[in-house]
């Protein structure tokens, strides 16, 4: 575990976990098929608009010059921002955001790191275009992915490059079942080379959440670190 936080401060994961968060509300069954790239990517597009909740289990892998780490987990999101995602192995994590604040918590450091969230957040997140605010062929170039293999032999494998830059990250390849547009793979490559990848398995949308899911009662004991000037 320290290998992981030493190499990426708790501001950085806040962020990173939010953002991909909001990959995950794109999980929406529609039965259509993708015949070419301007089509998948429509299909993209639309799949997120009546989605509200999504919950399923994750499994992410890291990996960076001299590093790399597997975790397993589940997670509940609810749009337009609220988000838990557990760790599970190998250690456990718990990060919430509620809206206003993201909590993360690492039991074993009897820590938890908060920092703020604006409406501004939600918007400049990498795949914004997910909660509404922004157009995919506005925001990225678009591509088949060719550099990494499919998982699934028939599935449409796309990758987003931002048009804006500089960019806190160099591409995001989608993996999308070619029937549905269900998101099932997403990978994330930084600008420095390191690549974190989620696989996901047990989705399911638009169920009702009790919204205690996204509230943290921190622990007796637990320090507290506040970032960005988190009164």
């Amino acid at each position: 575990m320290q290998d992981w936080r030493c190499r990426v401060r708790a501001s950085e994961l806040i962020r990173y976990l939010f953002s991909c968060g909001l990959v995950f509300l794109a999980l929406l069954p529609t039965p259509v098929h993708a015949a070419d790239l301007s089509e998948a990517i429509a299909g993209l597009q639309k799949r997120y608009a009546s989605v509200e909740t999504v919950k399923g289990s994750f499994q992410q892998s890291y990996r960076a010059p001299g590093i790399q780490r597997e975790q397993t987990g589940e997670f509940w999101l609810k749009k337009p921002g609220l988000m838990r995602w557990e760790y599970k192995t190998p250690d456990v994590q718990l990060f919430i955001a509620d809206g206003r604040k993201s909590y993360l918590y690492v039991p074993d450091d009897r820590q938890v790191t908060i920092q703020p969230l604006s409406p501004a957040d939600l918007h400049n997140t990498p795949l914004s275009f997910l909660l509404g605010s922004g157009d995919i062929n506005k925001t990225y170039f678009v591509a088949w992915e060719s550099e990494y293999k499919r998982k699934a032999a028939n599935g449409l494998f796309i990758r987003l490059i931002p048009r804006r830059q500089p960019s806190e990250y160099s591409f995001l390849a989608l993996e999308l079942d070619p029937q549905s547009y269900d998101l099932r793979r997403i990978i994330v490559r930084e600008p420095g080379g390191s690549t974190s990848e989620f696989l996901l398995s047990g989705v399911i949308t638009n169920t009702k959440f009790d919204n205690g899911l996204f509230q943290f009662k921190k622990p007796k004991g637990v320090e507290e670190v506040r970032l960005n000037n988190e009164d």
